[in-house]
């Protein structure tokens, strides 16, 4: 680094021009992308969800985009809706000349407020994350913004310039971790702004759930006291997991749940990997290498015949279970690997995103698939899957992928076994796995009760769409017969006409994955893994206006439907979806931009209601995903109000769901944080940031439930990989 580095830290108020700094790349942690290296620190990095005057936030950019418009709630509501960090940002920048007037002055201050927040709020990943970085300067690099970054300049890729305000706000941060007592950061005040407002409402006092525990460690020396490691972690019982988790006749300590009496372990030591932190004192790290081994046996002679299948965040299962999700297997099983109890398999492609688990069965599978056994029976096959399943070891293995884009990265097994795993001693490990079997149980069953009462209501939903879009509001009115089979009777005064006639089509299109530049912007790229909500402005995948140049690919403005035409999503659902901000499809997807005299709204309610119709034209191609061909759709002749009537409908309709549609999103972030915390739980608990070995010798015998897959979900080539 320059000259620069010792120098004082940013004074909000000072111009940038005077706050320059040179580093260098080889001496810094440098994060750029949210899903690589140090891009947890990203304002733009998901995984790091907040609270403001009980108001749930996804990240600190919506945050921090959100206090720019105080004086305009609606504003404010409109960034904090968004589910990407991104369309938070494009979102506000309409309404970017009505910014609080004192903006530019008190922005620096606003950001350091924010990160503390993530970091109360975040306590055990966020500060681990701040510490993994030593004591390296922080630097956010970037292609176009030098104030909160820094840049490339002249060429030398190795060198960046920039004020780095973001950076140096970390690096701040990072201090104040190593030195302060987390209880004190773990609440932060309001700024004393005028108008430091959410919603209309002065922000309150931010706090984490307070932690009970001493501020000290028995056995351990004041710097392990002062650790993140050693403080109490992130796993918080939030309200309605705490109703849950105390149905049990396990004693519990004054009133609270099991897992809120959990503790660190009395002593820990550093172990040197980013994603994990410190480690209890007497726990091993190994080699992956030296836990476990290829098994490396063929079903050359088809000795083997029940398939296999590895589904994200699910695991190992029987081909035949896992229903119209994946791709088809392969008619010709002798090049498969074969799969025996006990074995951990690996989708090399996908472990990133949690395609691996514990194999439960006899089986084999694609040779996309690394199959392992462990090198001792000291070893749990149940805590080494938990170990594959904890987000922070999966996005660790990100540096040594080999792709473009970062949920699709090949891990090469040669790599992987150099990747060092906490190994506790084996009684350790089935306390853990004991501990866990009991709270994913009743976590998985308040899961699939919520998701019960979601198919209800959205069922009730559909019934009330179907009707109104197919007979109108009015129940006296005349009818006449449609000509259609599956319509019938519909009123006097409604037309039909062939979907194509009513719209104009764009179809989508995959830049070539191997021209990184194709894949290095923030353009939406929608595919059918997108399609899980009712309106779209943003996507896992982004390409960059290179890709729009240089290939046939079409940037399609808002408002447009969305429909899948291929995909095994269709094998179930119909999903429809409009756009709300410039996109681009892949080519499983149509989108369709509704021409007078159809309504755009009405013709989302429209397919919506009648999806089941729409399902009767889905085939089956030849690899066995689903399709909906396009002589097909387009030719489907569907039912036409007149135009002011499909306005009124839309209005109905509205009304009508309004209720409904809050319930189900009510129900939806309900099970999303019940998700979030058995993550989080498992993450903590495996790396040892809670000691449960005296929690689970209490645990009562119970009668194992028979497995399901609640959460079975569309895998867009995540399943199962087809081998010609």
């Amino acid at each position: 680094m320059s000259s620069h580095a010792n120098s004082s830290q940013p004074t909000p108020n000072r111009q940038p021009e005077a706050q320059t700094r040179t580093y260098m790349r080889s001496q810094s942690a440098v994060f750029s992308k949210t899903k690589e290296g140090f891009g947890g620190l990203s304002n733009m990095a998901a995984g790091f969800p907040i609270r403001v005057n009980n108001v749930r936030i996804l990240t600190s950019e919506a945050l921090y985009q959100a206090c720019r418009f105080p004086h305009l709630p609606h504003v404010q509501r409109l960034i904090i809706e968004q589910l990407s960090p991104m369309t938070a940002k494009m979102k506000s920048k309409p309404y970017r000349k009505e910014s609080r007037p004192d903006w530019d002055r008190v922005r620096v201050k606003i950001m350091r407020w924010c990160l503390r927040v993530k970091l109360a709020q975040n306590w055990s990943e966020f500060s681990r994350l701040l510490l993994s970085t030593g004591d390296r300067p922080i630097v956010e690099e970037s292609r176009k913004d030098d104030f909160w970054g820094a840049k490339v300049v002249s060429g030398d890729t190795d060198t960046l310039v920039g004020t780095n305000a973001l950076g140096r706000l970390l690096m701040e941060l990072r201090e104040q971790v190593k030195h302060s007592d987390s209880d004190q950061l773990r609440r932060v005040e309001p700024l004393p702004l005028a108008d430091f407002l959410l919603f209309g409402e002065p922000i309150r006092v931010v706090e984490a759930h307070p932690s009970k525990l001493s501020t000290s460690s028995a056995g351990g020396d004041a710097a392990a006291a002062r650790a993140p490691y050693q403080r109490r972690p992130s796993t918080v019982v939030p309200v309605t997991e705490h109703a849950m988790l105390s149905g049990t006749s396990v004693s519990q300590e004054n009133g609270k749940t099991l897992v809120e009496a959990l503790k660190p372990y009395p002593q820990y030591k550093d172990s040197g990997l980013p994603w994990l932190g410190r480690v209890p004192v007497h726990w091993d790290l190994k080699r992956l290498g030296a836990v476990l081994r290829e098994r490396g046996e063929t079903n050359e002679g088809k000795q083997v015949t029940q398939v296999l299948s590895v589904l994200k965040d699910v695991g190992v299962i029987r081909y035949e279970d896992k229903g119209n999700i994946g791709n088809k297997k392969s008619d010709d099983i002798r090049r498969y690997k074969v799969v025996r109890p006990d074995d951990l398999v690996v989708n090399c492609m996908n472990v990133i995103i949690g395609s691996a688990g514990r194999s439960r069965h006899t089986g084999c599978l694609s040779p996309v698939y690394y199959v392992l056994t462990r090198r001792s029976e000291a070893d749990d096959p149940k805590y080494l899957e938990a170990v594959f399943s904890t987000k922070p070891f999966q996005l660790s293995l990100v540096r040594i992928g080999n792709g473009i884009l970062s949920h699709r990265m090949r891990i090469p097994m040669e790599l992987l076994k150099g990747e060092l795993l906490p190994v506790p001693p084996h009684a350790e490990q089935v306390s853990i796995v004991r501990f866990l079997e009991w709270a994913n149980g009743r976590l998985e069953r308040a899961i699939r009760a919520k998701r019960k009462v979601i198919a209800l209501l959205n069922e009730q939903k559909q019934v009330i769409i179907h009707r109104a879009v197919t007979r109108g509001l009015d129940d006296s009115v005349r009818l006449k017969p449609s000509g259609i089979p599956w319509l019938g009777d519909i009123p006097v005064h409604w037309d039909t006409r062939k979907v194509k006639f009513l719209v104009n089509t764009v179809g989508g299109m995959t830049p070539n994955k191997g021209t990184a530049r194709f894949w290095e912007g923030q353009i939406p790229w929608v595919s059918p893994k997108d399609m899980k909500r009712p309106a779209i402005g943003d996507s896992r995948d982004h390409i960059s206006e290179a890709a729009l140049r240089e290939t046939n690919i079409s940037l399609i403005p808002p408002p447009a439907v969305l429909i899948v035409v291929r995909g095994m999503i269709l094998a179930r659902t119909f999903p429809v979806a409009v756009t709300t901000a410039p996109i681009t499809i892949n080519q499983d997807m149509k989108a369709l931009s509704p021409k007078p005299p159809m309504n755009a709204d009405f013709f989302v309610s429209l397919l919506t209601g009648i999806q089941r119709d729409l399902l009767t034209l889905v085939e089956e191609s030849g690899h066995g995903t689903r399709c909906l061909r396009t002589d097909s759709w387009a030719n489907f002749s569907v039912p036409l109000p007149p135009v002011r009537e499909q306005v009124r409908i839309n209005e109905h309709l509205k009304r009508e769901l309004a209720g409904l549609n809050s319930a189900v999103a009510r129900l939806e972030r309900e099970v999303d944080l019940l998700r979030e915390y058995r993550t989080r739980l498992v993450a903590d608990v495996v790396t040892g940031k809670l000691d449960v070995r005296e929690a689970a010798a209490r645990l009562p015998e119970e009668v194992p439930e028979a497995a399901g897959h609640a959460d079975l979900q569309d895998e867009d080539e995540t399943a199962d990989e087809v081998v010609a």
